[in-house]
């Protein structure tokens, strides 16, 4: 419950629309009342012939009183609803804005339909128990005392006797509530299941069908839906006997007016009216407790859906920017490692160790070694997307010292998966520029990203729909576009993660030609696999395959020295006079 009063303290932050509804619900609960109290007095009146003709002004009032239930019934749903639904789009918002902050690491041990399960399905819990469960619950909270207490008044014996089934109602609800709350956190953990699986395997659907395993996954996400459809009958099992607690209350109350004010009626101690009145209310009181253990039922499932959202609330990214973080405005670029190792992990081995390399401004860094060497980690450290041992310095500051906003800002990533978003193409482009950019912009941006004779070639030329993770284009047109994306930004530092390893030979040769001169005036950093991507480059760092330094020179040093880059050089060139290629690239001073 104090986690459900953590989360209801956002609904006051919406004071006027809550408070006015909020009082819209004993008027709407009075005139409900009042119109009974009107009726049983027309038949007192009836009976005793106190009326000449038809009650014209009694119906007046109780038309009014009709009129003003009916408009203040409207009015406190509409706002109390209304209050529900900006408690979810700002919670969802914050969630958003909070899994946008955490770091890789988080990410990386998170599974996404688990994320999206806890941002959809667990905030409209939420909702639901906060907002319509509120208006209910005060409704219950109103009328109840209200009816028994005019009730009491008329008849106090047959009131007590009837509150007896609510008070066993009451009993029986709290004696099921642990096990509704054991049987909604598992529901809402299956659920979370079913989207991780169907999540997966629709991203993953090429792969699926490459390996003709549809069989194979179908066959698993039926066993994860048959566990989710077993924890939801466990669940609704439990809530059946909550609702059965409910109704049986409601009828038993009946059977005790009946027994015991039809006997009353019958001996003439109980006017008829009253019996009218006893039967109304109670019909009045039960709707509102109906409302009430549909209510509970919820309880245990908002409560686990609160456990989670706060649990994601409560992740901190492990890399923040420091009290007295700099805002670097004019960075020229100078990248300097010094003695940098890390780790995934305290138990895991580490993937870079004792890494010292400079890199001027203006200059290309160019990082090569076998698979799993680290190279893509080296890359990463940059814009602290993880948080190293030693020191990384731009421009001579250790970037620790300045804004994760600044640092990054100073950047432009090409990463080794070639993400893109399901947006028009020229759209993706421009989301990595941190202005709006002209056609002519994104036009020549295309041509330094060697696209445009396939740009031209989209039924809708830029405003081509490139598709989920950019499905409709090759790898090579993946690649190139997040180059394009890269250079929009403008950056200072230009990182290219493998960005060349999906095209052939000649694309290669003629994109690189337009990375030098893009490259002009900005730091290049660029990992590859293909030794004739970075040959060009002023500086080479190689790794080893634990990440460690094996050397560091120009192409033609390492070319001369005897280590894993000359080895793999010839052995790339031998391949490439096989296929009657040439590596080509022969000026300097860029990434190739």
């Amino acid at each position: 419950m104090k986690l459900l009063l953590t989360f209801f303290q956002r609904f006051l932050r919406h004071r006027r629309n809550l408070i006015l509804g909020v009082l819209c619900v004993p008027l709407a609960q009075g005139a409900d009342v009042g119109i009974s109290l009107l009726i049983k007095d027309s038949l007192r009146a009836a009976r005793e012939g106190e009326t000449d003709g038809a009650p014209w002004g009694v119906l007046a009032i109780i038309g009014a009183l009709a009129l003003g239930h009916c408009v203040m019934k409207f009015f406190q749903r509409w706002l109390i609803v209304v209050v529900s639904r900006r408690f979810e789009v700002e919670l969802k918002q914050q969630l958003f804005d909070k899994l946008t902050s955490l770091t890789f690491a988080f990410h990386n041990r998170s599974r996404s339909g688990d994320v999206v399960s806890r941002v959809t399905s667990d905030v409209e819990n939420l909702r639901m128990f906060l907002g319509p469960g509120l208006m209910y619950t005060l409704g219950a909270i109103v009328i109840v005392p209200l009816a028994l207490g005019v009730l009491f008044v008329h008849h106090g014996w047959l009131t007590l006797t009837m509150i007896l089934p609510m008070i066993a109602m009451g009993g029986i609800m709290r004696a099921l509530t642990p096990g509704l709350h054991k049987r909604s956190t598992a529901v809402q953990e299956s659920l979370a299941d079913i989207s991780h699986r169907a999540q997966e395997n629709f991203g993953g659907i090429r792969v699926v069908k490459g390996y003709n395993r549809e069989d194979q996954q179908a066959e698993r996400f039926a066993r994860t839906s048959e566990e989710n459809r077993d924890n939801q009958i466990a669940l609704g099992r439990a809530r059946g006997w909550t609702h059965a607690a409910v109704n049986g209350s409601f009828d038993l109350t009946f059977v005790v007016i009946l027994i015991v004010g039809g006997l009353a009626a019958v001996k003439s101690t109980l006017p008829l009216e009253d019996l009218f009145l006893f039967i109304d209310l109670t019909i009045k009181v039960f709707w509102p407790l109906i409302a009430l253990g549909w209510i509970l039922g919820m309880y245990p499932r908002a409560v686990a859906s609160a456990e989670r959202v706060t649990e994601l609330l409560a992740e901190q990214p492990e890399i923040q920017d420091a009290p007295d973080a700099i805002e670097w405005s004019e960075p020229r670029g100078e990248l300097q490692f010094d003695d940098v190792s890390f780790a995934y992990g305290a138990t895991h081995p580490k993937a870079l160790q004792n890494i010292s390399v400079t890199a001027p401004a203006g200059t290309t860094l160019g990082v090569v070694g076998p698979t799993g060497s680290g190279k893509t980690t080296l890359l990463n450290l940059i814009g602290r997307m993880f948080e190293p041992e030693g020191t990384l310095r731009l421009d001579g500051h250790d970037v620790r010292e300045l804004t994760l906003s600044s640092l990054r800002g100073a950047l432009g990533y090409v990463p080794q998966d070639s993400f893109l978003f399901s947006l028009p193409y020229h759209e993706n482009i421009r989301f990595g520029a941190d202005r709006e950019l002209s056609d002519a912009e994104v036009v020549s941006l295309i041509e330094r990203a060697s696209m445009t004779d396939e740009v031209a070639d989209f039924p809708h030329g830029m405003n081509q729909l490139v598709g989920e993770r950019g499905v409709s284009l090759s790898g090579g047109q993946r690649q190139r576009t997040c180059i394009a994306r890269a250079l929009a930004r403008d950056p200072k530092v230009l990182i290219l993660d493998d960005c060349v390893s999906a095209v052939d030979t000649e694309t290669e040769q003629k994109l690189l030609g337009s990375l030098r001169a893009a490259g002009e005036g900005r730091t290049v950093v660029v990992a590859a696999h293909r030794l004739s991507t970075v040959m060009n480059a002023d500086t080479i760092l190689v790794l080893t395959e634990d990440g460690r330094v094996e050397a560091i020179g120009t192409h033609d040093e390492l070319v001369a020295s005897d280590g894993w880059y000359a080895s793999t050089w010839e052995q790339q060139q031998r391949r490439e006079s096989l296929r009657g290629e040439s590596p080509g690239g022969t000026s300097s001073g860029g990434p190739a």
